[in-house]
């Protein structure tokens, strides 16, 4: 399955991009905003922004807005289900 080129531009992808000034919360590291500003595709498929529960579903985590923030989709599986 294709990865989109932009990132998802909800309101909620917004307002998280904006607290977090465009940086991983599980890392820190800057993440891309859309597939233009990577130099692979591989690296945008490790580097772009995806929501992360930092409560976990799996844990009883809500899909709120205080309960989500944004990370690298590496970050993210990386961390997986843990708190």
């Amino acid at each position: 399955m294709a990865r989109p080129f932009l990132a998802a531009r909800s309101a909620e992808f917004e307002a998280l991009w904006t607290a977090q000034s465009g940086l991983c919360a599980l890392c820190g590291k800057p993440m891309l905003r859309n597939r233009f500003e990577a130099p692979h595709a591989r690296i945008w498929a490790k580097q772009r922004a995806t929501f992360d529960h930092v409560i976990p579903r799996s844990k009883g985590g809500a899909d709120t807005a205080d309960n989500l923030q944004l990370a690298h989709a590496r970050c993210n599986k990386i961390k997986g289900n843990k708190l």
